[in-house]
C-alpha cells in the first residue's frame, strides 16, 4: 500500500487523480493490479466491478513517469479487460479529467453520466467535472 501511495500521490496532488486515503486504499487493494520492476511498483490500475449491471470501472491507471512510452498503460488495460471478461463484464467505463485522448485511442467512446451504474452516478463529483468514456468488451 505504501508503494502504491508513492506512485499515485504526485498525480493526486496535481488533481489528476481522486485523492485516496491510506485506509481507503487498504480497503480497495483487492481491486488493484500492479506492475513491478526490480521490486518497485511502476504501474497500477483498479478494476471496480458492478456485476449486476455487467459493467466495471477502470480507475487509478498510473504508470511511473520513468516508464512512459513503453506501452505499460496499454498492457495494464489489456490485462484488466481480460479480467473483466472473466467476470462476464460487457462494458468498462472510466472517468477522466485530463486523459480523454488516451482512452479514445484505445476504443473508449464518450458517454453521458446516465450511462453509469446508479450507485456510481450518486457518487459523481460535479466539481471535478470528469468526462465519461465507455468501452464495449
Amino acid at each position: 500500500v505504501g508503494s502504491l501511495l508513492e506512485l499515485i500521490e504526485p498525480l493526486e496532488e496535481e488533481g489528476l487523480l481522486v485523492r485516496r486515503s491510506r485506509e481507503k486504499l487498504e480497503m480497495e487493494i483487492e481491486h488493484f493490479t500492479v506492475q513491478e520492476r526490480d521490486g518497485m511498483i511502476i504501474g497500477c490500475a483498479a478494476l471496480n466491478p458492478f456485476i449486476k449491471e455487467k459493467m466495471a470501472e477502470l480507475a487509478c491507471l498510473v504508470v511511473h513517469k520513468d516508464y512512459h512510452g513503453a506501452s505499460r498503460g496499454s498492457a495494464l488495460l489489456a490485462f484488466l479487460e481480460r479480467e473483466a471478461r472473466q467476470l462476464e463484464i460487457a462494458q468498462i467505463f472510466v472517468l477522466t479529467t485530463q486523459t480523454a485522448h488516451w482512452f479514445q485511442e484505445r476504443r473508449f467512446t464518450a458517454a453521458n453520466l446516465d450511462s453509469l451504474p446508479i450507485s456510481k452516478r450518486t457518487l459523481y463529483n460535479y466539481q471535478r467535472n470528469s468526462k465519461v468514456f465507455i468501452k464495449q468488451l
